[in-house]
């Protein structure tokens, strides 16, 4: 599907939260700077309106929004786990 992303991570030093939080924020960035320096987008305007508007109705934002608040995280606590969700996403 093209509108979430599967992830697999691990730190010793960072709570699978915070390493989730960097990652949007960065990417959010990164995307939403390409795009509007990008003139040969041609829904560049409407897809910055999108975010921009998305993230007015969001307090902790202070322009746009380019992922959605929540995240629907799955503990693979064994090798069965691990393997059968790298299938699924493979």
């Amino acid at each position: 599907m093209s509108n979430h992303i599967h992830l697999i991570i691990r730190s010793q030093e960072q709570t699978q939260s915070s390493i989730i939080r960097d990652m949007k924020k960065h990417t959010a960035k990164t995307i939403i700077k390409e795009i509007a320096e990008n003139p040969q987008e041609s829904r560049r305007e409407w897809m910055l309106w999108m975010f921009e508007r998305a993230g007015k109705r969001n307090s902790n934002n202070t322009t746009y929004q380019f992922w959605q608040q929540h995240n629907h995280p799955i503990e693979l606590n064994s090798n069965f786990l691990l393997r059968l969700n790298w299938r699924y996403g493979g």
